[in-house]
């Protein structure tokens, strides 16, 4: 029989591929492959004959069937003719062609006989013996007939050990094929399962192959019963059609399903450049959102995300677009930046843009202040400290903010101010990438940018000796200066604008564009710069009253520059302020001129 021939053959399969040889009666076969089969016990099927013939499209899993081939008939002729010239052929419904070439090659006479019952095959042999054959050719059920009914005929089995074999290492390759299968499949599955996204796969008719649960979710149904069903009707918002009809993806679109907006991939699926279907990720934009804010929360408590980008820095002069562009094209380059400028300026805005302009914007952007924590901390500060390094070390040590920043950036405002004990340290850092904390033993490495910003001169200081040149040159690789806001007056009223949206909400959007273009904010020269205009508008909107805003305007920059008038003018001027006890808009009205005017006669800042 073929399962003690397997047997013999002691084939060995790879891991994890097992060979199940089962032995049975051929009207128990379906029911135990259907049972095998249903049980997970088998991917692969093996057969040979009527078995496989019967087993044939009533399985789900791969039947590979063992043939006969020409070379196992003519080795069982072969041997066959050792017992007899006359030899019987018995074979599974169909009788095997072209076989009287062999009987007068071999000059044999072969005698052929089908059957479809295991009694066909019994009173086939009694007919055979009748005659005086002694010898018959067949599978494995002609051998259990003659072994078990006792008849005196010689069975030779018609499959060779070449042709089993070659038949199991078909199914050994398949098996092994569907276990990689499987588990690629169950990767997949579980992806899929706990994939935060929704996703939709369909094929190239549309209709759905694959939903996961969170697209479930979503959606609002199940995969039952959507599998198989056209996606226009389940989720035409997928549009999936529609890439396929274009062959080209469309990323990140809102549309809306119900109540919810949501974010969705559409991509379609090409394989030889024929589209075989589609694939849509999507997410809720209130969950993105949530997720977003739970990060930015989360870097926002530690201070290390830069807000600004460089597009948000305002101003249209040539001064400023200069500055614009010269930081648009450091963000590019790895090296250290150093941004001049007077107080106020914007060189932490400059910093913040330069790092969200470049390829580290996702990693940290770290702040530090050099004139705003005294000497004896900041060297804890910036690089950190073991467990026991001081009293009142926390426990377990601290990291310093050079190592937090790894991979991102680090800002050094006021550098002019940072002891030359601590610049050597500085240097090593730019130097090596190399950082040891205090009271440790064990150098660890980081990888940073380092933007620094002062508005001293670094270079003097580095004459006198206050700054290491060494460190100056590390420093001021790129540099970017700052144009102050009396050389950008232009940009005045757009900073204005701002300022007072953002403060001044009682306002109206004429009355902050009247309020912007006074000219009183470009006659004077702002010595603090944009952060003196910034207190200056805070000021206007804390005590503004839905009154006239020049007064007020009048009155509070006349508390920002002493007066300057020349003698004889200043004695006119005081005369008619007498006069009219103080009030100024009837002193400009004596003396022919404008409140504003008036003003800046008495700033000092314009004569005759």
């Amino acid at each position: 029989a073929l399962t003690s021939f397997i047997n013999q053959l002691n084939y060995k399969a790879p891991h994890p591929v097992r060979i199940l040889v089962i032995d049975c009666m051929l009207k128990d076969v379906l029911e135990k492959a259907g049972n095998m089969e249903k049980n997970g016990e088998a991917d692969v099927f093996l057969s040979a004959g009527g078995t496989a013939k019967l087993l044939s499209g009533n399985l789900a899993n791969p039947l590979v069937e063992i043939k006969v081939t020409g070379f196992d008939i003519l080795a069982a002729l072969r041997e066959a003719k050792k017992y007899s010239d006359t030899v019987g052929l018995i074979s599974y419904e169909s009788k095997i062609p072209n076989l009287d070439n062999l009987s007068g090659l071999l000059n044999i006479t072969i005698k052929q006989f089908t059957y479809q019952h295991i009694s066909d095959i019994e009173e086939t042999l009694n007919q055979l013996q009748n005659e005086g054959v002694k010898v018959v050719i067949g599978g494995s059920f002609l051998q259990e007939v003659i072994w078990d009914r006792g008849i005196q005929i010689k069975g030779i089995f018609i499959y060779s050990s070449d042709g089993v074999t070659r038949a199991l290492d078909t199914a050994v390759q398949i098996a092994f094929s569907k276990k990689v299968e499987a588990r690629k499949a169950e990767e997949l599955r579980t992806i899929l399962a706990f994939s935060y996204e929704g996703i939709i796969a369909v094929d190239r008719n549309g209709l759905i192959t694959v939903i996961n649960p969170s697209a479930e979710k979503m959606i609002g149904t199940s995969q039952h019963q959507v599998l198989g069903q056209s996606i226009a009707g389940i989720f035409p918002t997928a549009k999936l059609t529609k890439v396929m009809q274009s062959r080209r993806p469309e990323l990140n679109q809102i549309e809306s399903i119900g109540d919810s907006q949501i974010v969705i991939n559409r991509i379609p699926i090409l394989v030889n450049a024929g589209v075989i279907g589609a694939v849509a990720t999507f997410q809720n934009i209130g969950i993105i959102q949530e997720v977003e804010e739970k990060i930015r929360k989360s870097l926002y408590q530690k201070g290390f995300v830069a807000k600004t980008f460089i597009k948000d820095i305002i101003g249209t002069s040539d001064q400023i677009q200069k500055a614009k562009r010269e930081a648009f094209l450091y963000a590019k380059n790895s090296s250290s930046v150093l941004i001049t400028g007077e107080s106020g300026t914007g060189k932490e805005l400059f910093a913040q843009g330069i790092h969200n302009a470049g390829i580290r914007f996702r990693r940290p952007f770290v702040t530090i202040n050099c004139a705003a924590i005294p000497d004896n901390l900041l060297e804890s500060e910036l690089f950190g400290y073991e467990e026991g390094a001081f009293t009142g070390a926390k426990k377990g040590g601290k990291p310093g903010l050079f190592e937090l920043a790894h991979e991102g950036t680090v800002f050094l405002d006021e550098i002019g101010e940072l002891s030359m004990s601590l610049q050597s340290r500085l240097l090593r850092v730019l130097e090596e990438h190399e950082v040891l904390r205090i009271g440790g033993d064990h150098i660890r490495s980081v990888n940073i940018q380092v933007i620094s910003a002062t508005n001293k001169d670094l270079w003097e200081m580095t004459e006198k000796g206050y700054f290491r040149k060494d460190l100056y040159y590390r420093l001021n690789v790129l540099e970017l200066r700052l144009p102050p806001l009396r050389v950008r007056k232009t940009d005045i009223p757009l900073l204005v604008k701002k300022f007072l949206t953002e403060t001044c909400h009682d306002l109206t959007a004429n009355e902050i564009e009247g309020i912007s273009q006074h000219p009183i904010f470009r006659d004077y020269n702002w010595p603090g710069n944009i952060r003196e205009l910034r207190n200056i508008i805070e000021r206007f909107a804390a005590l503004y009253k839905n009154e006239e805003y020049e007064d007020l305007l009048l009155s509070l920059f006349e508390r920002l520059t002493p007066s300057k008038l020349c003698s004889v003018e200043q004695e006119e001027f005081n005369r008619v302020i007498n006069s009219v006890q103080g009030n100024k808009t009837e002193a400009a009205k004596k003396l022919g001129i404008s409140r504003t005017t008036l003003w800046r006669k008495l700033k000092g800042n314009t004569f005759g």
